[in-house]
């Protein structure tokens, strides 16, 4: 009789319920933080703004499923748990990647738009700039800032900590690059 030993299966089992517990940092935090290493650590250039689009974070749930997949398959399908196991964290990984690519930077050579992995990558200067309007709801007193590029594109932020961080510094380099900064009513 040849008895087969059920604690092994336990890591598994452990992996997935680690997995569930760590899925904010895994979905939420890591792929903000990835971006903020990967954009801000350039030596010539630093990142004022790095916006994280919410295509990245669907992304990265994806591969959180994968990894969850590994796990609960590898529990009952013990004998390929590695095939398994490297399979699910080999595709995850490449999901990770893929979704890693969107993101919105303003930083002090201009900005950079990746809207979609597989989209081309868009960059203006602030030469490329036209004009900048700070807008002010007078109702909600919230404030938005506006960038009205050469070629007719518009950019807006309106996240309230990055129009105060930003207002400033756009103050302080319109003149450099010879755009207006007004207000929009």
């Amino acid at each position: 009789m040849m008895v087969k030993n059920y604690e092994r299966k336990h890591y598994f089992v452990v992996s997935a319920i680690l997995l569930v517990v760590f899925s904010p940092l895994i979905i939420w935090l890591f792929p903000y933080l990835l971006q903020r290493v990967l954009f801000d650590m350039s030596a010539t250039e630093t990142a004022w703004m790095i916006e994280t689009p919410k295509i990245t974070y669907r992304f990265f749930m994806i591969a959180w499923l994968f990894l969850l997949i590994g796990s609960v398959a590898s529990y009952f399908f013990y004998k390929f748990k590695i095939l398994i196991v490297m399979g699910c964290l080999i595709i995850a990984v490449g999901i990770m990647y893929i979704g890693i690519k969107p993101v919105t930077v303003l930083n002090s050579a201009g900005f950079i738009f990746h809207d979609s992995p597989f989209d081309e990558e868009i960059k203006y200067s602030w030469e490329d700039v036209e004009k900048v309007y700070l807008i002010i709801d007078d109702e909600t007193n919230e404030q938005s800032i506006e960038f009205h590029y050469k070629d007719k594109e518009t950019f807006v932020i309106t996240n309230k900590s990055d129009v105060l961080k930003l207002t400033p510094m756009i103050q302080h380099i319109k003149n450099t690059y010879g755009f207006s900064f007004t207000r929009k009513e």
